[in-house]
């Protein structure tokens, strides 16, 4: 079992790119908190990662009380919580909402912003991934930012512990190679006026996400806790492969210990540690999310999915559910049914 693949099949990632941009110094603009950008983006989704390409140029990147950032033109920013952010040409601009810049009304076209100053110019391909499920482990593992370097200097280095905790989330990569072809695959789709352009420019970036997951996943520095060190840890990463592979099962901690090869409170302890949940109480944020997953890419009815995930009545999946989504399940698939229409 890949677990890391079982919760992006079942998180459904999707991806769309929503502007191209051209901004010229000075400029500064600054993208609102993830519910904000929801609903000026008309999206129900829980969960909101934010991207930006800098195809040409240079610019500031900021948030929270970090300080800035300098991004240069190869680079990548993702912000897998969508968290708010500024990006300017000089520190300490006056930012302008996004929002504010976007077209009211959607198009087929991929829109095209230019503002600014008449300056230098800097060039954007930005997007966003969405998932339609809150309860995420991996997106919660995550650092607020993930900053890919592709440029030739970078050379392929991975960052120091030292550099990793003064930057928490910085990836670099060799400008060669595989995702240095995506990236400029990308850019040219985004240029490009050709039919299907936009579904390519999807694709493209959903494979660029998870590639760079993967990368993140492999520089994690010693120490490290949440649940992709989970993943990596010998015995939890065997404990995370158990439940997933059979969330149907009536685990114990003594069954789940017993499986990996160690102590129960030994498991416990770990699997609490690195993932910030208990076994059990993971396992159960884990049966809802499928059981979310099932509600909406099925027409089975509320009795089989609670089976399938390991409910023995409908009536305690009923109020499992309904605890930790804040609606009955038939009630929840009705709701989400009706938004789509």
């Amino acid at each position: 079992m890949d677990v890391l693949s079982d919760v992006l099949r079942v998180v459904r990632l999707t991806s769309a790119v929503f502007f191209t941009a051209r901004f010229s110094s000075p400029w500064s603009v600054e993208s609102p908190p993830p519910d904000q950008l929801a609903r000026s983006l008309r999206l129900r989704a829980e969960s909101i990662a934010m991207f930006h390409v800098l195809v040409e140029g240079q610019c500031w990147v900021s948030f929270g009380d970090q300080a800035p950032m300098k991004m240069e033109a190869g680079d990548v920013l993702i912000f897998p919580r969508g968290d708010p952010h500024v990006m300017s040409s000089h520190v300490g601009g006056k930012p302008r909402p996004i929002g504010s810049l976007l077209p009211s009304e959607r198009s087929e076209e991929i829109p095209q912003l230019d503002y600014g100053g008449g300056g230098q110019a800097t060039r954007f391909v930005c997007g966003y991934l969405h998932c339609d499920q809150a309860f995420n482990p991996l997106i919660g593992a995550l650092p607020t930012m993930l900053c890919v370097s592709g440029r030739d200097g970078a050379g392929g280095r991975l960052p120091s512990e030292a550099e990793a905790a003064e930057r928490p989330g910085v990836v670099r990569v060799s400008a060669d190679g595989w995702l240095a072809t995506t990236l400029r695959h990308t850019v040219e789709q985004a240029d490009a006026t050709h039919p299907g352009s936009s579904a390519m420019l999807a694709r493209l970036t959903e494979l660029l996400y998870l590639d760079v997951l993967r990368r993140y996943m492999q520089q994690l520095p010693s120490g490290h806790i949440g649940w992709l060190a989970g993943v990596n840890d010998p015995e939890v990463g065997r404990a995370l492969k158990s439940l997933h592979a059979r969330p149907d099962r009536a685990w114990t901690v003594e069954e789940l210990a017993h499986e990996v090869g160690v102590s129960r409170s030994a498991l416990a302890q770990r699997f609490t540690e690195l993932t910030g949940d208990a076994p059990m109480r993971y396992l159960a944020g884990w049966r809802i999310q499928l059981a979310k997953h099932l509600l909406l890419q099925t027409g089975l009815p509320i009795a089989e999915v609670a089976d399938r995930v390991g409910y023995e009545s409908e009536a305690a999946f009923n109020r499992a559910f309904k605890r930790l989504v804040g609606a009955p399940p038939a009630a929840w698939r009705k709701g989400i049914e009706r938004s789509r229409t």
